[in-house]
């Protein structure tokens, strides 16, 4: 739905949205629920309503802070479950937390927001990045109050909290650079040791393994893009055709969606 408006339009919309899945997989139906968020951001924003477009903004960023927690239990799953002990959901939703081991990025719904953030310790996020999630969420929830003004009005206000929460997004992708990069890399060498049945093709694991299953973002594919394999090469010489095969597939499909 979100070719309904034009969102282009939208400061900053573009950018964030290149920190959300590209296709994840269709059973927790993800892909439509970012699109309709897009359009209404797009929508409220055409009509100047500033502080709406604002909410809509906001749930992305918290979908991507739901991816991040996501990815951080796939990469590094130990770490994860000791640092998930503080998990407390909302008052009656108790027997429905179930994120040791989360079968969809929505489950994190249940937790506090501000709680989430404590996860991102683990891939180095500093106190002060921990503490601007929070700030987003306060000033989020300040606004959806009932009262007698709006508290974005112009296109300069909604300017400025579209750019905190980018700038918010920005900072976590970086320190997931080095975690993807690591992902990455196993990945790489699942594929060359043949652990992937019936994956003969390294376009087929970019697309099911990677884009739809790991729900990689434009710029995390990115990540994996700009990734030297020469390390690995250097470390598994039977795989250096192998290695150079899957890593042009990258390549060529980031040229071919016009991501680079």
């Amino acid at each position: 739905m979100s070719d309904v408006v034009d969102y282009t339009e939208v400061p900053y919309l573009q950018e964030i949205l290149n920190y959300l899945p590209i296709d994840p997989a269709d059973e927790e139906d993800v892909i439509n629920y970012i699109q309709n968020i897009t359009n209404l951001i797009a929508v409220n924003y055409k009509y100047g309503q500033y502080l709406f477009a604002y909410f809509g903004l906001h749930l992305l960023y918290m979908t991507f802070i739901y991816c991040t927690a996501w990815k951080i239990g796939q990469i590094e799953p130990a770490r994860y479950k000791d640092a998930i002990v503080f998990a407390r959901s909302y008052n009656g939703r108790e027997r429905d937390l179930k994120i040791e081991d989360a079968d969809s990025i929505f489950s994190y719904s249940l937790i506090p927001e501000k709680d989430i953030a404590r996860l991102f310790k683990i891939i180095e996020l500093d106190r002060s990045q921990i503490s601007a999630v929070g700030d987003l969420v306060d000033t989020r929830n300040e606004m959806a109050h009932a009262s007698e003004k709006f508290e974005i009005l112009t296109e300069d206000g909604f300017d400025a909290k579209a750019n905190s929460v980018l700038a918010s997004m920005s900072c976590i992708h970086r320190c997931m650079d080095k975690p993807i990069r690591k992902w990455f890399s196993e990945v790489l060498l699942r594929f060359c040791q043949g652990e992937y049945d019936g994956y003969d093709n390294p376009k087929d694991v970019i697309s099911e393994q990677m884009i739809q299953s790991f729900k990689l973002s434009v710029n995390e594919l990115l990540v994996c893009n700009e990734m030297s394999v020469s390390s690995l090469i250097t470390a598994h010489r039977g795989y250096q055709t192998k290695l150079k095969n899957f890593k042009k597939a990258v390549s060529d499909h980031c040229q071919e969606m016009g991501y680079i």
